[in-house]
C-alpha cells in the first residue's frame, strides 16, 4: 500500500527551498570535503610572514571563472534548487548540465566543464 504525501512533508520541502541560499551547497560539500580529508594528510605548509587570509580563501575555486546570472522568478528558483538536491548536485551543476545539453543539441562544439 503507497503511503499518503502528507502536507507536512511538502512544507517542509517547501521551507528547505526557500531557505537555501545561492552558494550554499558549494559551501556545505567544501565543509564536508574538509572534514573527511585523512587523518595523515598534513596541512600545506606557509610561510610565517603570510596573512591568515591567504592561506584560507574560500572563493579558491572561483579564480579563473566569470559568472553567468540569469534572473528567474523565486518559484522557479525554489523548485530547481529541489529538483537539484533531490539529485544530490549543485544547482550550478544542474544549469551547466541543461547547457551543455542545449549547445549538442543546437550543435556547438563549445561545452561547459564540470
Amino acid at each position: 500500500m503507497a503511503r499518503k504525501a502528507s502536507v507536512l512533508a511538502e512544507l517542509d520541502i517547501v521551507s528547505e527551498g526557500l531557505a537555501q541560499q545561492d552558494g550554499l551547497a558549494e559551501r556545505l560539500s567544501r565543509q564536508r570535503a574538509a572534514r573527511l580529508a585523512p587523518a595523515g594528510a598534513s596541512l600545506p605548509e606557509r610561510p610565517l610572514a603570510a596573512p591568515a587570509a591567504a592561506a584560507k580563501d574560500h572563493n579558491a575555486w572561483r579564480r579563473g571563472k566569470a559568472l553567468l546570472q540569469v534572473a528567474i522568478p523565486e518559484e522557479c528558483h525554489m523548485e530547481l534548487s529541489i529538483l537539484a538536491k533531490r539529485r544530490r548536485m549543485t544547482l550550478s551543476q544542474l544549469v551547466k548540465e541543461a547547457l551543455n545539453q542545449w549547445l549538442d543539441g543546437h550543435g556547438h562544439a563549445l561545452r561547459v566543464p564540470e
